[in-house]
């Protein structure tokens, strides 16, 4: 390091401290403050560039680490209603075919001024004037609202549940036996020897009526007694 380095410090970018202490940069949102520095980090005090500053959406997604451009054009509006930057001219499409960022002035360095822009005026500070409203931003609101309508909700995933599918048939349910005080006795019948030989004969299949007169003929009988009819005493 020469002697004409020392004590020089590397390039930077210089935030006013007045501007960090007043009421409209805490009442920001840390992206919008975020952005504010890498727009500044465009601005040239030799060059006499402010009211030319700006930096492209996609610049600002890739220095910032942000993932979505509606987040870059939120935190612009944000200074803006803050003041904190001033847009003097609108975002172009050039005649080579390419699109022009809108360019700001930032109100804390000086700017511009006169009829033709000839003279440099003071900063404005227009972030002093704040009235204490906050920065509500009625199109992210509007968006969040249609997002919440089209996302389905308890209610209605059940009435999708419930209605049924075309084209499918209904599952069958198991047929149940039927109970009641006459199936119960009929399993509760241990059958004596007709009931064993029905149970054969089914069983069995083709053996007919032979088979019924066999078991059927091992049930022992009684022999009947006859006794004699008395006539008249």
């Amino acid at each position: 390091m020469s002697r004409g380095d020392k004590g020089k410090l590397p390039p930077f970018v210089a935030v006013d401290q007045e501007m960090m202490r007043s009421p409209a940069w805490r009442a920001m949102s840390y992206g919008a403050r975020w952005l504010y520095v890498h727009l500044k980090l465009r601005w040239r005090w030799r060059q006499k560039n402010n009211g030319r500053v700006y930096i492209s959406q996609r610049d600002a997604m890739e220095e910032m680490g942000c993932g979505h451009r509606d987040s870059i054009s939120r935190w612009f509006r944000e200074l803006e209603f803050y003041g904190f930057i001033a847009k003097t001219a609108e975002g172009c499409l050039g005649v080579d075919g390419m699109g022009k960022a809108p360019q700001w002035r930032l109100t804390e360095a000086e700017g511009p001024g006169g009829r033709n822009g000839d003279t440099w005026s003071l900063p404005t500070k227009d972030y002093l004037k704040w009235d204490g409203t906050l920065f509500k931003d009625e199109r992210g609101e509007v968006k969040r609202r249609r997002l919440r309508k089209q996302k389905p909700g308890p209610e209605s995933e059940a009435r999708a549940a419930s209605k049924a599918r075309p084209g499918l048939a209904p599952k069958a349910r198991p047929l149940h036996s039927a109970t009641g005080p006459e199936s119960e006795a009929i399993s509760q019948d241990r059958g004596g020897l007709e009931s064993e030989a029905i149970s054969r004969l089914t069983t069995r299949g083709g053996a007919g009526g032979r088979l019924v007169k066999e078991e059927l003929g091992k049930v022992p009988w009684s022999t009947p007694i006859l006794e004699p009819v008395r006539r008249g005493l």
